[in-house]
């Protein structure tokens, strides 16, 4: 598939069939988003895939609304990174990207839901999730990617949808 093709048909996707998906697959997807430009090229990103299915349901735990649609995806992919790059966050969300992108490429749909700095009942979404599944206490956890085939159609997204009042060239 043409890259500007899988950039029409990516959407979030919140309901996923009962299916698993290959550790291969996701092997697959996660070495080459490993692939994206970092700050320096210093690639402070580490994933963590989950397809246990009592743990992707104690992740859903740490953000019980915005995380609902783990409650049907087969896996996830936790992106975190180490906060000594003064680059972290941006080449954590470059990673993630390129995650949901290559997601589409295998025939898969994802969603991602947001860990960074939310709180759920005054406590730290980033901590309690650092904190099931062991990681080290200088990375931070940008998001959860919900991943699986979708159980629901979406229409792609098309060039219309683009305001053009968004484009400026040479100045503001």
């Amino acid at each position: 598939m043409e890259l500007k093709e899988i950039i029409l048909r990516r959407r979030s996707i919140r309901k996923f069939k009962a299916q698993e998906v290959s550790l291969d697959i996701l092997n697959e997807i996660t070495k080459y988003s490993l692939l994206a430009p970092s700050g320096r090229n210093s690639k402070p990103v580490e994933l963590v895939i989950i397809t246990d299915k009592n743990k992707i349901r104690e992740i859903k735990k740490a953000r019980e609304g915005a995380f609902s649609f783990l409650e049907s995806a087969p896996a996830c992919i936790v992106v975190t990174a180490d906060e000594a790059s003064s680059t972290w966050l941006s080449d954590a969300s470059i990673v993630a990207a390129y995650i949901q992108l290559l997601c589409v490429d295998y025939g898969l749909g994802s969603c991602w839901g947001h860990a960074f700095e939310r709180y759920q009942d005054g406590i730290s979404v980033e901590e309690s999730i650092k904190s099931l599944l062991s990681i080290p206490i200088n990375y931070r956890v940008l998001c959860v990617i919900g991943v699986g085939y979708p159980d629901e159609i979406k229409d792609g997204h098309s060039l219309e949808e683009v305001n053009t009042a968004k484009l400026h060239h040479e100045k503001w």
